[in-house]
């Protein structure tokens, strides 16, 4: 199970409850640096406005690849690990909206981790130091240090066989 936040709602869809997860200038706040990060080619660049302007916890050398898309209500509970990479296109999900309830969680990679373009990584998710989640992917529950996952949802493929 997933390490999440159950937030029930009372009326109408929990979407219109945005607000009770961030305020809106922190909203558009996060949304328009992750605009900025998804098309900055600069790495190290990169790092230092997802550390110091959105509260991500990001690890020394890791890269977040081009188009990448960070929550953009809660940036802050999102830990990458050193040297992880980040594929093209990847979503990182810190919150879901569903019709009776939202939920919040944090995700944490590991050091060492690739996740491959356009995988989702859904709330409450923790990948394992030296993981690699397949291109494609859709993480909804934890994945293993040394694993290799893939496939919608991701399943474990093997042991990817680096020390």
């Amino acid at each position: 199970m997933r390490r999440v936040e159950v937030y029930p709602v009372s009326r109408g869809n929990s979407m219109r409850y945005w607000r009770k997860v961030a305020p809106l200038w922190r909203v558009a706040w996060n949304f328009a640096l992750i605009q900025l990060t998804r098309l900055l080619p600069f790495l190290s660049w990169k790092r230092w406005l997802l550390r110091h302007g959105l509260g991500v916890k990001i690890g020394a050398g890791a890269s977040i690849g081009a188009m990448v898309m960070l929550d953009f209500l809660r940036p802050d509970l999102i830990t990458i690990g050193e040297e992880s990479i980040i594929g093209y296109n990847a979503t990182i999900l810190c919150h879901e909206f569903l019709p009776h309830e939202f939920r919040l969680g944090r995700v944490e990679i590991g050091s060492w981790v690739l996740i491959g373009a356009n995988a989702t990584i859904l709330p409450g998710v923790r990948i394992g130091d030296g993981a690699i989640v397949g291109a494609g992917a859709v993480v909804t529950k934890d994945v293993p240090p040394g694993a290799r996952v893939g496939g919608v949802p991701a399943r474990l493929l093997g042991e990817n066989g680096l020390e």
